[in-house]
């Protein structure tokens, strides 16, 4: 009788702290239990246009870091930047803002120029306002194909995977500005 009130007042206790982490995980009108036991999965697609600048005045990255071979590197291997760059509806910089590309970006391989990145797409408009999405990955600098994976995201894009492609738009090399073409196809539940 005394081992089954033991396993009683211990269920008890399990679901109490279950309730009490599951309440902790909410946020506004979403909550996390919600998504954990109905996932409704849908596929959004999106597309927008990172601005990037390395000079001029108005930069949006900056080294942070080089490798003691960087520069003697044919790869130019160990370099890291930081970026904070404004993400557009089109190509053209003074078109509606929808959000700010955050993250590093730095050589990671010592035989070709190539680049890992670790950004969040941070949406700072529309029906995504205040939705982050992390992206991530490694692509060759000189390849017309450009591909990062979605691993995570924040508010509308809970619980979010997907696949990004990336293509250079324009590129300016006397400011070292660039405009990158964002396709990103994220899959993530919503509620029901």
């Amino acid at each position: 009788m005394e081992s089954y009130a033991f396993v009683l007042v211990s269920l008890i206790a399990i679901a109490s702290v279950s309730h009490s982490v599951a309440q902790s995980l909410t946020h506004g009108a979403f909550p996390v239990e919600k998504l954990l036991i109905n996932p409704i999965p849908t596929v959004t697609q999106l597309q927008f246009y990172m601005q990037a600048v390395d000079t001029g005045g108005n930069e949006t990255t900056y080294r942070v870091s080089n490798s003691s071979i960087t520069d003697s590197s044919p790869a130019k291997f160990g370099f890291v930047d930081i970026f904070d760059n404004l993400l557009t509806e089109t190509p053209d910089p003074s078109s509606n803002i929808v959000g700010r590309s955050q993250g590093i970006f730095g050589t990671s391989d010592l035989s070709e120029v190539a680049v890992y990145n670790d950004l969040n797409v941070y949406f700072t408009s529309g029906i995504y306002n205040g939705s982050t999405l992390h992206i991530a990955g490694r692509f060759p600098v000189f390849t017309g194909y450009r591909e990062l994976f979605v691993a995570g995201g924040t508010g509308y894009f809970r619980l979010a995977t997907g696949i990004v492609t990336l293509r250079e738009i324009a590129v300016d090399s006397m400011t070292m500005s660039a405009v990158v073409e964002f396709n990103v196809t994220v899959v993530h539940p919503i509620l029901a």
